[in-house]
């Protein structure tokens, strides 16, 4: 088996790069921009060019190309959205500064679970995808709230998965077989997707399997852990009569992580489980009120365990302590939504309107057994205090109108949705009870939007959108501490996170020149930060306990732009790039945000033949002072090759994928943001020279 990795890796260095770039950029690898279709500048179908905004699109062509095996790394050629964590682990995304929990993850129409601030900033809970089953990733870069509700701060997340029809494209039958390696993190992953129709019904389903190591730093530092991931998805389609269509969908995702620091006394096994079930339905007859009309309904469970052996001592001796730490969240959802035309003197109309409901039970179990070093069981099955959990219920009415005037070309977007939500904080014994509350809220998000049609190829946009997330329980209900060290409370009077995004652009699709450009500046109102409000005596003479409490206190505001170009000198020669750059203060302290990155972009040449592609890609970022304090470390600018190569023969597909092909040591500033000047940075260095294969069958 060594001998064929070997092999392998040394075939790799012999192919080059198609980067493909995977943004709101004027061309993708073979398709014309005119010919993107995305839902998330309106909810429903329309083509990129016509949004106003700015959405980065990725598709299964360019996942492939790419050889990606997790959702940050998706994202690798575009510079305005950066990610943390790694395969095998947690991932943050974030898109223009703003991340975590203020971006909304949808898939397949329903909410992806929410989750729970880690250690390290990371957003524990989410970003545990397969890539395998992606049909197509958007991110739209500016406030989704208008359409989507609460958490679309800063943005929106939305995962397609392929129906059945997309695999067959019009045979009987469908069966791809994939399998592949990743040297980063020595990650063999292995897929089976079958498609069949039956008639009036038409089915797939969708294996994956993928096992591997830690993602090491430059110097392969870092503590060693295994993982294993497996995952299904399983969709039946029926078309009842040429109007109505339903469709029902399993998808399952899991993945064990284990590490042994040593062991019996510092290990860790953590497992994450992922299910949903959902029924869509529509119907294309017209009515007086709708022209087409989409209903869903779904229930997604997500299971985290973390089982710990963490040894200890204190003046009493030394201990064991096994903890069983978990999080479980249920939702049930119903979605309702139509479409209507309307003609009115010179405008065409198109409303969107809808109604989502949805249902989230939370749940946060910690419990503890600690083993003293004689075998006395002093703690058995103890619950620990962290935050209660949550029984939340959201609700929103929405609606868009896209009005066009065909005498000027000049698309008019209006939105307005109006949100409810209300949030229970769970009993138990270890949290008392009188500090906990309701609450209950509203919130209003309007969206405003004009796009002028310069030229049959160029548009002019200019859009505003209002965001807003909800108080997250963990936050609002977080009620646990160390002692004597610190103690936080909870707080029921958190008010939402709101954001005000203001975006104008060009965007130009001609001949062999094509471009983008954007500006944007968005201003974010009431962050939730954890503050400290009181230092209290304890036993321990001259040592006070910190109190602190998550409180809507910081504003700040952000602002950039972004670039992407195409030239296509000579076919099928294409010369790709893209750059962005943003800023942002904290308002209450004017100090620069740790969330902003530097200066970033990428240079991308390819070159397209008949069965085969090759070309060669330059991803850099500038050195970054921009920092919040003068005791913040800074970082230094870097730039990186790849390359990528691929061939096609018969039913037969290799992609080939070379990354930091000079083996640069670099640090990207993203990793560190806020990190004192004298911390060691070593483990936030980026692996060295690693290359990637995939292989697939198709019949």
């Amino acid at each position: 088996m060594q001998a064929k990795k070997v092999y392998l890796l040394s075939a790799l260095t012999l192919f080059v790069h198609n980067a493909l770039q995977a943004s709101d950029t004027p061309d993708s690898a073979t398709a014309n921009v005119e010919d993107v279709i995305v839902v998330t500048g309106s909810r429903v179908e329309q083509q990129l060019k016509d949004v106003a905004g700015a959405v980065s699109v990725v598709d299964k062509q360019d996942i492939e190309r790419q050889v990606s095996t997790d959702i940050g790394d998706i994202f690798r050629y575009d510079p305005s959205i950066t990610s943390t964590g790694q395969s095998g682990g947690p991932q943050t995304l974030t898109v223009r500064g703003i991340g975590g929990n203020r971006l909304m993850y949808i898939k397949d129409g329903r909410r992806i679970n929410d989750a729970y601030e880690g250690g390290g900033g990371f957003l524990v809970g989410r970003g545990y995808l397969d890539v395998n089953q992606i049909q197509r990733v958007e991110v739209a870069k500016a406030a989704a709230s208008p359409l989507y509700g609460s958490d679309g701060l800063g943005g929106i997340i939305v995962v397609t998965t392929p129906d059945p029809t997309d695999l067959l494209q019009g045979d009987d039958s469908h069966v791809n077989l994939a399998s592949g390696y990743r040297s980063i993190n020595s990650e063999w992953f292995a897929s089976a997707q079958a498609a069949r129709d039956h008639g009036d019904w038409k089915s797939m389903v969708t294996l994956s399997h993928r096992q591997g190591n830690e993602t090491q730093n430059y110097e392969e530092s870092l503590p060693e852990y295994d993982f294993d991931a497996w995952s299904i998805l399983a969709k039946a389609t029926r078309d009842i009569d040429n109007n109505r269509a339903i469709k029902f969908t399993f998808d399952h995702y899991q993945q064990n992580n284990e590490q042994i620091l040593s062991a019996g006394s510092n290990e860790t096994d953590v497992s994450d489980r992922q299910s949903a079930f959902s029924v869509d339905y529509r119907t294309t007859q017209t009515r007086a009120y709708a022209d087409q009309i989409d209903s869903q309904l779904y229930f997604s469970q997500y299971r985290q365990s973390n089982d710990q052996i963490a040894a200890g001592g204190s003046g009493d001796g030394s201990y064991l302590d096994f903890n069983d730490y978990r999080f479980e969240q249920d939702i049930f959802g119903a979605r309702w939504q139509a479409v209507k035309h309307v003609s009115s003197n010179q405008l065409e109309h198109q409303f969107v309107y809808g109604l989502d409901v949805d249902y989230l039970d939370t749940s946060r179990p910690r419990l503890k057994t600690r083993v003293l070093a004689d075998g006395t069981v002093e703690q058995d099955n103890e619950p620990q205090a962290a935050f209660p959990g949550a029984e939340t219920w959201l609700g929103g009415l929405f609606v868009q109108n896209n009005a066009t005037l065909a005498t000027t070309n000049t698309q008019f977007i209006m939105g307005l949705r109006a949100d409810v939500y209300r949030m229970t904080p769970k009993s138990d014994d270890v949290h008392d009870p009188e500090n906990m509350a309701n609450i209950r809220e509203t919130a209003l998000s309007p969206k405003l939007g004009i796009v002028q049609a310069l030229t049959d190829n160029t548009n002019l946009y200019a859009q505003y959108a209002r965001g807003f997330r909800i108080p997250p329980h963990d936050q609002a209900y977080q009620s646990h501490g160390v002692e004597p060290i610190y103690v936080i409370r909870p707080n029921a009077e958190l008010e939402p996170e709101t954001s005000d995004s203001f975006e104008v652009g060009l965007k130009s699709f001609n001949g062999a020149f094509s471009y983008t450009l954007a500006a944007f500046y968005t201003d974010f109102t009431d962050f939730i930060d954890a503050q400290l409000i009181a230092t209290e005596p304890t036993f321990i003479p001259g040592l006070e306990r910190s109190v602190f409490q998550y409180q809507n206190t910081e504003s700040a505001y952000i602002y950039g732009a972004e670039l992407a170009a195409q030239y296509r000198f000579a076919a099928p020669w294409r010369l790709n790039t893209a750059l962005t750059w943003a800023s942002g203060k904290d308002d209450t302290t004017d100090t620069y945000l740790t969330s902003i990155s530097p200066w970033r972009g990428n240079v991308q040449l390819q070159y397209e033949g008949v069965d085969w592609y090759a070309g060669a890609a330059v991803r850099a970022a500038s050195s970054m002072n921009r920092v919040p304090d003068s005791d913040n470390t800074t970082t230094a600018g870097w730039a990186t090759a790849d390359l990528m190569a691929g061939y096609e023969w018969q039913n037969w597909q290799l992609n080939l994928s070379l990354q930091n092909l000079f083996d640069k040591r670099y640090l990207p500033y993203e990793l560190v943001a806020g990190q004192s000047q004298e911390a060691s940075l070593e483990q936030y260095t980026q692996p060295g020279r690693h290359a990637s294969l995939r292989l697939s069958y198709q019949f």
